[in-house]
C-alpha cells in the first residue's frame, strides 16, 4: 500500500510526470494528464486506473473504506485487474455518472476523465478530510491533493494578505480560499466538472438536521454501533497502529477495538519534555487493552519540525499539537503503513469550545429577563472573581451567532489588529474583514435546516474545524503513514446531527453521546476529564523563532507586540501558546516565501 497524492492537468503543455501517469488530449486536442504521486517514502506511484475500454480513467488520493461493498454491488458486470480504489471508481462512474460520488465512503480526493463526454470530474470527500486544490488559468486547469504540487507549476507568485489575516484570526483559511489568490480548494462534499474549458461546482453532500425522535437509551446504543462500524471499515484488510493520546477520542477507539477483539498492532504516543503525563496516561490505557505501547520521548527538533510541517502543507497549517502527531507518525511509520487516530471526535460529537460557549449562552438566556438585567448591571459595577467570570457571558449574550462564534474561536480579535500588524500590512488589508469568510458558512447552516444557534455552531465546526484538524494526515503521509479517522465519518456525523443539541453538548459536558456509548469501557476519570493542549514550546526555540529582527524583516507583525506576548507567556501572566505558534509558523513561512520571491497581494473578488 502506498500513500498517494493526485495531480490532474487540462490544457497544459507537456509536463514531466512520474512513471505511471497517463497523458492524452480532449476533444479539442488540448493536452490532458492524470497522475498518482507518492506522498510518502514507500513504493512507486500507482498507475492510472481505467475501465475496460479505456474511456474512463481515474486517480484517487486517500482511501475508499467501502471499496469491498462497492465491488459487490458492481457484481460480475465489470472486470477488475487489481485492488485499486480508483479502478472501482471508474466502473461506478460508468453506471451512475457524476453522482456516483454520493456512494463513496472514505477520505478521498479524486480526478476522473470521461473521454466520451469530454469531461473531467473532481471531487472531495464529504467531510473534507483530504483536500483538493485547483487553479484555473484561462483555458487551463490544474488540480492536486497537495498545495506543493500546484505551487511547483508557478501558480503561487503572490500570497493573499486578507487570507493571511483570516488565518491569524481563525487559525484556518475557509474553503474555497487559500493563501494564494490563484489557487482555490473544493469545499467538503463538493464536486467540480471541467467541460469545454469551463469549471462548474456543485455540492453533492451536506450535513442536515432531521426530525428528532430517538430516546436516550436508543441513542447511546446506536452511537456505539455506528462508531464500531466506522472503526471496522477502517481496519478492513490491515492491522493498523493507533496514535494514542490521553484524551477521550483515541481512548474510545482503543477500547472499542479491544472489546471487538480487533486491537491495533501497537499504540504510539508522543510525549516530549513537558508532556510526560500524556505518555503515562496513554501507557495505562494501552496496558488495560493489552496492546503494546511505544512512547516517543526524544526531544523535538523544533525548527526542523516546523520546516517539515511547512514543506508538507505548503502553507501554515495546524496547531502546536500537530508536532506531537508528526512525531508519533514518524515512529509508527517504521512499523506500520496505516494508523488510526481520534481526530475529529470533538467536531463530530459536539465538544468544541465554541459549542460549549453556545450552550452556556443558551442556558443564560433561559433565565428571566429581570435576572439577566440585574446580572448585566452587577458585572458593570462589581469587581472580584465571580464578576470577572460572568462579564464575558453577559457581554456575549447580546451578540449575533456569527459574532459570538467568531469571538469564541478567534486567536486575535479585530480590535487587536492595529497593534498586531505593521502599517504596511494594514494598508494591504484595507477594509478586509477576517470574519467575512464565516458569513457563507453560517448561511449554509441555515439552508441545511439548522434552526437554533447550537445546530448552526455544530454545522460550522464540522465544515471549518474538522478539515483543519484532519490536515495532520499530510505530514504523516510525508513519512509514509496513512492516517485514518474512524470518528470523522460522514454517516456518523449525520446521525449525531439528528440528535437534539442538549444531548450532544452542554455548558460543562462535551461529547456526551460518545461518553455514554463507551461508558462501560473507560475509567470514570477519563470520561469526566478534559484534554487540554499538551505542547510546551521551549523558551530558547521561541526566542529564536520570534526574535525582533526576524519579525521586523517580514514587515507583517509589529516586533513590540510580539515581544509583549512572548514576555506575558514566559512569565506565566497569560498562556499565549496558540497565538505565538501561529505567529512563528507564519513568520517562518514568510521567510520561505521571501526566498522564493513570492510577494504579498490582495485577493481579487470572483
Amino acid at each position: 500500500m502506498s500513500v498517494r497524492n493526485l495531480l490532474a492537468l487540462a490544457g497544459w503543455p507537456e509536463v514531466a510526470l512520474a512513471d505511471g501517469a497517463w497523458s492524452g488530449a480532449d476533444a479539442a486536442e488540448r493536452p490532458l494528464a492524470l497522475a498518482h504521486l507518492v506522498a510518502g517514502v514507500r513504493g512507486a506511484a500507482d498507475p492510472v486506473a481505467t475501465n475496460e475500454d479505456r474511456s474512463v480513467r481515474a486517480v484517487l488520493a486517500g482511501t475508499l473504506y467501502n471499496r469491498r461493498e462497492l465491488r459487490a454491488q458492481l457484481g460480475g458486470r465489470h472486470a477488475f485487474s487489481g485492488r485499486d480504489d480508483a479502478e472501482v471508481l471508474t466502473h461506478l462512474y460508468e453506471e451512475r455518472g457524476v453522482q456516483c460520488v454520493k456512494a463513496l465512503r472514505g477520505a478521498f480526493a479524486l480526478a476522473l476523465w470521461d473521454a466520451g463526454a469530454g469531461r473531467l470530474v473532481l471531487a472531495r470527500d464529504q467531510l473534507g478530510i483530504v483536500p483538493l486544490y485547483y487553479a484555473v488559468d484561462g483555458r487551463r486547469l490544474a488540480a492536486a491533493s497537495t498545495l506543493p504540487a500546484l505551487t511547483a507549476l508557478g501558480l503561487a507568485s503572490t500570497w493573499d494578505a486578507a487570507a493571511l489575516d483570516t488565518l491569524l484570526t481563525l487559525g484556518l483559511v475557509p474553503a474555497p480560499a487559500t493563501l494564494y489568490p490563484g489557487i482555490r480548494q473544493l469545499e467538503p462534499g463538493e464536486l467540480a466538472v471541467w467541460e469545454d474549458a469551463r469549471l462548474r461546482t456543485q455540492r453533492y453532500w451536506q450535513l442536515g438536521f432531521t426530525e428528532r425522535r430517538m430516546g436516550r437509551e436508543d441513542v447511546a446504543r446506536l452511537v456505539r454501533t455506528q462508531v464500531l462500524e466506522a472503526l471496522r471499515l477502517r481496519q478492513t484488510g490491515v492491522v493498523p497502529g493507533l496514535l494514542l493520546s490521553g484524551g477521550l477520542d483515541a481512548a474510545a477507539l482503543l477500547a472499542l477495538a479491544a472489546a471487538d477483539r480487533r486491537p491495533p498492532g501497537c499504540a504510539y504516543t508522543a510525549a516530549p519534555p513537558g508532556a510526560e503525563e500524556e505518555g503515562r496516561t496513554a501507557a495505562r490505557l494501552a496496558a488495560h487493552a493489552g496492546v503494546e505501547h511505544v512512547v516517543v520521548q526524544e526531544p523535538t527538533d523544533w525548527t526542523g519540525a516546523v520546516d517539515a510541517l511547512l514543506a508538507a502543507h505548503g502553507t501554515p497549517a495546524g496547531g502546536p499539537d500537530a508536532l506531537l502527531v508528526q512525531a508519533a507518525a514518524a515512529r509508527a511509520a517504521s512499523d506500520v503503513e496505516v494508523a488510526l487516530a481520534g481526530t475529529g471526535g470533538e467536531a463530530v460529537f459536539g465538544g468544541t469550545p465554541a459549542a460549549r460557549a453556545a450552550a452556556r449562552i443558551a442556558r443564560y438566556r433561559r433565565f428571566p429577563a429581570v435576572v439577566r438585567e440585574a446580572a448585566e448591571v452587577w458585572t458593570r459595577l462589581a469587581s472580584g472573581t465571580l464578576a470577572a467570570r460572568l462579564r464575558p457571558l453577559v457581554g456575549t449574550e447580546r451578540l449575533a451567532p456569527l459574532e459570538m462564534y467568531a469571538r469564541a474561536t478567534s486567536l486575535f480579535l479585530p480590535e487587536e489588529r492595529d497593534a498586531l500588524y505593521t502599517e504596511d500590512m494594514l494598508a494591504l488589508l484595507g477594509e478586509a474583514g477576517p470574519w467575512a469568510g464565516l458569513t457563507g458558512v453560517f448561511a449554509d447552516a441555515v439552508a441545511a435546516g439548522a434552526t437554533d444557534t447550537a445546530d448552526v455552531i455544530h454545522y460550522v465546526e464540522l465544515v471549518l474545524r474538522l478539515p483543519a484538524e484532519a490536515a495532520v494526515m499530510v505530514p504523516a503521509a510525508a513519512v509514509g503513514l496513512e492516517l485514518r479517522f474512524p470518528l470523522a465519518d460522514h454517516r456518523l456525523a449525520q446521525f449525531v446531527a439528528s440528535v437534539p443539541p442538549p444531548a450532544r453538548v452542554t455548558a460543562r459536558d462535551r461529547q456526551i453521546l460518545l461518553r455514554r456509548a463507551v461508558a462501560d469501557l473507560l475509567p470514570r476519570t477519563l470520561l469526566n476529564g478534559s484534554h487540554a493542549s499538551r505542547v510546551v514550546l521551549p523558551r530558547g526555540f521561541l526566542d529564536d523563532a520570534l526574535a525582533p529582527g526576524r519579525i521586523a524583516a517580514q514587515g507583517v507583525f509589529r516586533p513590540d507586540t510580539v515581544a509583549r506576548l512572548l514576555h506575558e507567556h514566559v512569565t506565566g501572566k497569560r498562556d499565549h501558546t496558540t497565538r505565538l505558534w501561529a505567529i512563528l509558523l507564519v513568520t517562518r513561512w514568510l521567510e520561505k516565501q521571501s526566498q522564493a520571491a513570492v510577494t504579498p497581494g490582495v485577493r481579487v473578488a470572483g
